[in-house]
């Protein structure tokens, strides 16, 4: 261990550090006149050129065929084969028995005797009424 005291570093207050003043020169130049400034604009629609729209040497001739005017009405469908086949059951089908509800077997309820006996009155909690 070394012997003898240290040297701390001295307990100095905050402070800027030295710097060089800010030198603003002047200078020659001078606005002359008034700012041109951007006119306020109005909203104005586009401008657009005229549709132009050329004749053309097509005519119908004749009269045009129309859809002619049906009610609706299924389509023609074949009617349904039924084939016969060579399955037959044999003997008859065994059916869930209908079952009717009845209550299930309970065991009898037990009640055994104690020794417990109340002594004296009991208090019972008052009737109030609802506020």
């Amino acid at each position: 261990h070394p012997e003898g005291e240290f040297t701390k570093r001295p307990d100095g207050t905050w402070a800027p550090g030295e710097r060089a003043n800010i030198v603003k020169r002047g200078d020659n130049l001078q606005p002359e006149g008034d700012f041109a400034k951007r006119p306020d604009a109005t909203w104005a629609p586009g401008e657009r050129a005229n549709v132009i729209k050329r004749d053309d040497n097509l005519h119908p001739e004749g009269e045009f065929t129309k859809r002619p005017d049906g009610t609706w009405a299924p389509g023609e469908r074949a009617n349904v084969v039924r084939r016969d086949d060579n399955l037959q059951p044999e003997g008859e089908f065994a059916k869930r028995p209908d079952a009717t509800w009845a209550p299930g077997e309970r065991a009898n309820v037990i009640k055994r005797d104690d020794n417990l006996h109340p002594e004296g009155e009991f208090t019972k909690r008052p009737d109030g009424t609802w506020a």
